[in-house]
């Protein structure tokens, strides 16, 4: 089911690509740039609103005991291990199935700015 969400952004082989690779899903997570302030802070409430209204659903990948996360609808980079080989980025970009995803990869976080 994993790979079912996936296929959008990154074509019908992805399943495939994981396994010759050895890559595994971490699963679905929350993501946002919206930092969640401690539960003791007068604001706490604000961020955790700010928070979700800002959240979006990301998959993160496993890898040579390294990891990405990837969000699903801007098909950002928003968290990257130093571990996580950068070929298997250059991969996911050329899997990306429309040319404004790819252009989202290339122009917005991408390779570098995590590592």
């Amino acid at each position: 089911m994993f790979e079912d969400h996936v296929a959008d952004l990154f074509g019908l082989e992805f399943e495939e690509w994981m396994e010759k690779n050895h890559v595994i899903s971490g699963g679905f997570v929350s993501w946002s740039e919206v930092d969640i302030l401690p539960d003791d802070h007068p604001d706490h409430d604000k961020s955790l609103e700010e928070y979700m209204d800002d959240e979006e659903t990301a998959v993160h990948l496993i890898a040579n005991n390294g990891h990405i996360i990837i969000t699903l609808h801007s098909a950002k980079i928003v968290e990257k291990s130093e571990d996580f080989p950068e070929e298997l980025i250059q991969q996911l970009i050329e899997m990306a199935t429309t040319p404004l995803t790819k252009h989202q990869f290339l122009s917005d976080t991408q390779i570098g700015e995590f590592a």
